[in-house]
């Protein structure tokens, strides 16, 4: 048979191009399932004209060509599968170590071991202290609560003096900052200097001597002016607590750390609360005057005292307390638009501080209070009242009025 138009005949039943039909028709066009065209009878019984015959499609190549892109699709799947299962180890990662920061900053600040509650005499003590018996009512302990104790050591750089213990200095303000995890209410302690607590003392070589009733700062002295005097502060802290176990937390800050916190929010606006004179009788803060205070003027403020009158400590409580005030008011509104600005002032601090703050403390806390948020910052002076000893002011704590801070502090009423 002829070949029409040059193209070769491929007969219908033997062609894998041809749609089968029933119902064949010779004269309508066939559809190649190839390309998807339509090719044309030539009037010969069972024979069409191929629209393919200039290139044959191999059905080895079709083949190779299927697994060479299957095969690049399985490699692009495991490439994939790869990357995602990394991004996935990475957040299981992060979420777990977060989450050990977490619980573990949790065990930590909420620590109570050692509890042994020794109160006032007219009041009964359960489980430690776990529960009382005060003014006809049953109070319970909250599991909730932590507290950081700040210390403001009178030297320039912490540390000792050829590692001889009694050179570390003093801890000329202490601040007990209690904190209810549960709802971010929280308490802040002003202790006296001069409160008179019992204290370890330890010779030069650090040796333990024995426990002296003696002012409350100087038990930072007897220590290596960082870690162990901080401790050592903390011990005498939680004995004027009559036991309980607070301060999990302590922040020791020397001199030039004051200037370095003030300076981290742009300075301090401060009213003095009172009117200050130095040694020379001069007046250096007015009572009702408000004070811009950058750099040295903040250590000044919050540290000057006149030693001539047994008051001087109180009088320079009452700048400190006012400052503080001041400079969380700045804070808390410096966060608000800047959720860096703790971080700014830990920073600005750290080169001039001592701290058992750890990161999964740090996590705990601010995950709290940053989804709780602080309902109230109260600052409460330890009661009591200066007196001339034999050898410096003895302040003495008012215990009743005392112990009562504490129970509307760190209890629950349980009946």
């Amino acid at each position: 048979m002829k070949e029409q138009n040059n193209d070769k005949l491929i007969k219908i039943e033997d062609s894998p191009l041809i749609e089968e039909s029933k119902d064949f028709n010779k004269n309508a066009p066939i559809k190649n399932i190839a390309n998807d065209t339509a090719i044309d009878v030539d009037g010969v019984s069972g024979y069409v004209l191929s629209s393919v015959k200039r290139k044959r499609i191999s059905p080895t190549k079709n083949r190779k060509k299927s697994q060479h892109n299957k095969h690049k699709m399985k490699k692009s799947k495991k490439v994939l599968i790869t990357i995602l299962s990394c991004i996935l180890g990475l957040c299981l990662l992060v979420v777990g170590t977060f989450g050990f920061l977490y619980y573990s900053g949790k065990n930590g600040l909420l620590d109570k071991s050692g509890m042994s509650l020794n109160p006032p005499s007219d009041t009964k003590v359960i489980d430690n202290g776990n529960y009382i018996f005060y003014n006809g009512h049953n109070y319970r302990y909250k599991d909730s609560m932590t507290s950081i104790l700040f210390m403001g050591v009178d030297k320039d750089e912490l540390g000792t003096v050829k590692n001889v213990v009694g050179t570390g200095g003093q801890a000329d303000a202490l601040y007990l900052i209690a904190i209810d995890t549960d709802n971010g209410v929280t308490t802040t302690f002003q202790i006296s200097r001069n409160t008179m607590v019992d204290i370890d003392l330890y010779n030069t070589a650090g040796d333990f001597i024995r426990t002296e009733n003696n002012q409350i700062c100087l038990s930072y002295a007897y220590g290596d002016g960082k870690e162990t005097s901080a401790e050592n502060t903390v011990r005498s802290v939680r004995r004027l607590f009559y036991g309980l176990p607070v301060a999990q937390s302590y922040t020791a800050l020397d001199i030039s750390g004051i200037s370095a916190l003030n300076d981290s929010i742009g300075g301090v606006t401060v009213t003095s609360p009172v009117t200050y004179k130095d040694d020379n009788n001069k007046v250096v803060y007015n009572e009702g005057q408000t004070y811009e205070l950058h750099g040295k003027d903040a250590e000044s403020f919050v540290r000057s005292r006149n030693h001539e009158t047994a008051s001087y400590n109180d009088n320079r409580m009452a700048r400190q307390k006012a400052y503080l005030n001041a400079f969380i008011d700045k804070t808390v509104s410096m966060t608000k638009s800047d959720i860096t600005t703790p971080v700014t002032i830990y920073n600005s601090a750290k080169p001039y501080m001592t701290t058992n703050l750890s990161a999964a403390k740090v996590s705990y806390l601010a995950t709290d209070l940053l989804r709780k948020g602080i309902t109230s910052a109260d600052i409460q002076k330890v009661p009591g009242k200066d007196k001339d000893g034999k050898k410096y002011v003895e302040y003495k704590v008012d215990n009743k009025k005392f112990f009562k801070m504490i129970v509307d502090t760190f209890y629950v009423q349980a009946d």
